[in-house]
């Protein structure tokens, strides 16, 4: 745990937090755990994987979303931070990120610089989405139902809805990942071996694509992970990113990102496409209010104070 979260969580035995109550005269009733100081009282918090949850006071949170707040913020990957060489080009093969079935929108190859930010090492799930929403959205045996299925027919408003009621129970900055630090994570951070795919260039061992899907999705996981633990990324489903589509621009650039237009981005690739999608350059588009079987999403966040 970093040392500016120690200063925020008041970490307290129960016999220590008792003698602390007495003292002041209230009535010394808490649970083992994490506590915060505030508005003049203890306040019980999660610490979860480095990460406080502060459940909101003013929304009914059942048990069931709890426990699955709780594994979403437990399956977060912390992303050190770091310079790479983003997107890739088909016409220099002794440049960066050479790749001979680049498309024409992964060029300029550019350099960005990344801050440290946090992914969930898995797809948005099925029992997830329908535990924090409240309902299932159209999904089927024919394509994949279940608890730990990817949740897909996911506009990206639908997205931004469920990550916003995320926000809203745990006092945590949810969202989805920009362009840049999915493409950043998708290659393995600064651990990365410079694949084409997300974790091996054999695009079999990391990704369900249309060659090896037999026509439907696959739960999570079900792939190697790749080099920060990642699993899915190249494959399975395509993912919203929080940015625009529109073309790179050679200038370095530090944490870009660009939130304007009707087009977003999409990264990954999905079981209904070709292998060469699931490359971790491939880039597509979609309307932020249309939904497909092929498209999900998974949660972002920015580093934290």
């Amino acid at each position: 745990m970093r040392k500016k979260q120690i200063t925020y969580i008041v970490t307290i035995l129960l016999t220590a937090i008792c003698m602390l109550t007495v003292s002041c005269g209230k009535d010394p009733v808490f649970e083992q755990g994490d506590y915060i100081y505030e508005y003049n009282d203890f306040t019980k918090v999660d610490n979860i994987n480095g990460i406080v949850i502060h459940w909101a006071d003013d929304m009914d949170i059942s048990d069931e979303q709890k426990d699955v707040v709780r594994n979403i913020v437990a399956n977060l990957v912390r992303v050190e931070g770091g310079a790479f060489q983003m997107g890739a080009q088909s016409g220099l093969p002794q440049g960066n990120n050479f790749d001979p079935e680049a498309h024409d929108d992964e060029s300029p190859v550019h350099e960005v610089i990344m801050k440290d930010f946090y992914i969930g090492k898995f797809e948005v799930t099925q029992r997830e989405w329908r535990t924090i929403m409240g309902y299932d959205l159209d999904w089927s045996e024919q394509y994949g139902k279940g608890d730990d299925f990817p949740a897909y027919n996911i506009s990206r408003t639908a997205a931004l809805q469920f990550l916003e009621k995320l926000s809203a129970m745990t006092r945590l900055p949810f969202r989805l990942p920009t362009e840049a630090q999915w493409e950043f994570a998708a290659r393995g951070g600064s651990y990365s071996q410079h694949y084409r795919f997300s974790g091996s260039n054999q695009v079999d061992e990391v990704a369900w694509h249309y060659g090896n899907s037999d026509g439907v999705l696959h739960p999570v996981g079900g792939k190697f992970s790749n080099e920060l633990g990642l699993h899915d990324m190249s494959g399975n489903l395509w993912e919203w990113c929080r940015d625009s589509y529109g073309p790179y621009s050679a200038i370095p650039q530090t944490d870009p990102v660009t939130e304007s237009g009707s087009l977003f981005v999409l990264r990954g690739g999905a079981w209904t496409y070709l292998p060469a999608y699931c490359r971790v350059s491939c880039r597509d588009q979609y309307d932020c209010g249309a939904a497909s079987i092929a498209v999900g999403f998974r949660v972002a966040m920015g580093r934290l104070p």
